[in-house]
């Protein structure tokens, strides 16, 4: 019967002991095999946020609009037709003249004269014909430099044509994207924000697992490159899709108001243009970037309302993530025992390559970093698990 009992204990312990292995290996794996996390010190930054653009074509400058790159205009140069030449005035025909004997004065006299009108007719005759070669030689000189009109005019297209596309191309490279994954570490945990944007709505969710606790943030509402993002409806999904939020805010823009607490337990509170929630806050910066020296708000959280909430640029550090170094910005909003930071990569459209947001004695308190991003299907930061590495190997 002794042994019987402690046969029982064993079983007991190993069952026990099992279940925490199952529970924690993955854990515990990902902690000895996370990508490397570093930071440098924070420092004084002169580099601006670049604001970004939801444009297609109908948001482009009026400037720019329907304008091709350069490489796909087309310079058409017009030949020059050749003119026909002036028709040189035929010289008068000078009638022979009768010389008189030298014993009529009056006839000498005559003939003196009608020399004299000779000299001026041939002077004059020499005169015009040097004025049509002059007239000729002008009209050559005008051709070469009409002829070489059209290439001056090409060059100056061109350059302008070029011009253009440089900033075609610089807009390109703020347009945000509009289906953006990123992967995150949330302590040693996985959690994934995903965001997508149709015309003037978007949808962000970001999610999460940790030591077994099921995390799931949602924002939805308007959003245009102008004034940046209107949230309409947070919610804190953990109960489960299918269930009442645990918290959400209501935004009603029509009356300024919003619905805030549990869904049962809820508080009217004033909103204004530019209040954010947790989520869409570092969309907005993201979106805004360096339009405004700070961006003052009242911050939802889905429990309560932060009024005056202001996010400042302090600074800049370079971020080691995996194998990948990316400098961010970090915009910060500091107040009470309250702080929210957004640290947002320039290179990749100001997204938000860590969150720390620490809430106090309210709770909701979580940083993560990135490991993966994805814009609009492009990878442009991934980090492989040491146990993918085999398998993808050629």
């Amino acid at each position: 019967m002794k042994y019987l009992r402690w046969f029982f204990w064993f079983a007991l312990f190993a069952s026990i002991a099992m279940h925490l292995v199952l529970l924690l290996a993955e854990p515990l794996y990902a902690w000895f095999t996370q990508p490397e996390f570093a930071q440098t010190e924070l420092r004084k930054t002169t580099r601006k946020l670049d604001a970004q653009s939801l444009a297609d074509e109908a948001e482009k400058p009026t400037e720019l609009a329907n304008v091709k790159p350069a490489e796909k205009q087309v310079v058409f140069l017009q030949t020059m037709q050749p003119q026909a030449a002036p028709v040189k005035p035929k010289p008068k025909q000078l009638k022979p003249l009768q010389v008189a004997s030298a014993v009529q004065p009056k006839v000498v006299a005559s003939t003196v004269i009608v020399a004299n009108e000779a000299a001026s007719a041939v002077a004059a005759t020499q005169v015009v014909s040097a004025s049509i070669v002059a007239s000729a030689t002008n009209q050559k000189v005008a051709e070469v430099a009409v002829a070489s009109v059209p290439s001056v005019t090409a060059s100056k297209v061109a350059v302008a044509a070029s011009r253009t596309a440089t900033q075609i191309d610089r807009e390109a490279s703020q347009r945000f994207p509009r289906v953006v994954e990123i992967g995150y570490y949330w302590t040693v945990f996985d959690a994934r924000m995903t965001w997508t944007i149709e015309k003037d709505h978007y949808d962000l969710q970001l999610k999460a697992n940790p030591a077994g606790r099921k995390i799931h943030y949602q924002s939805e509402g308007k959003i245009n490159a102008r004034n940046g993002i209107k949230p309409q409806h947070f919610a804190d999904l953990s109960l489960g899709i299918d269930k009442p939020p645990k918290n959400e805010a209501v935004f009603d823009w029509e009356h300024d108001t919003a619905r805030v607490g549990p869904p049962h337990q809820q508080k009217i509170e004033p909103i204004e243009p530019g209040d954010q929630d947790l989520l869409s806050a570092g969309l907005h910066l993201a979106l805004m970037g360096s339009k405004h020296p700070s961006y003052e708000m009242a911050l939802f959280s889905g429990k309560k309302r932060y009024p005056n909430v202001v996010f400042e640029l302090k600074g800049e550090a370079t971020l080691t993530l995996g194998t990948t170094k990316v400098d961010a910005v970090l915009m910060r909003a500091k107040w009470d025992d309250r702080q929210v930071d957004f640290w947002l990569a320039p290179e990749w459209n100001n997204l938000p390559v860590k969150i720390s947001i620490n809430l106090g004695k309210d709770g909701n308190s979580f940083e993560v970093l990135a490991k993966e991003v994805s814009l609009d299907g492009k990878k442009v930061l991934e980090w492989i698990a040491p146990r993918d590495q085999q398998q993808r190997r050629p």
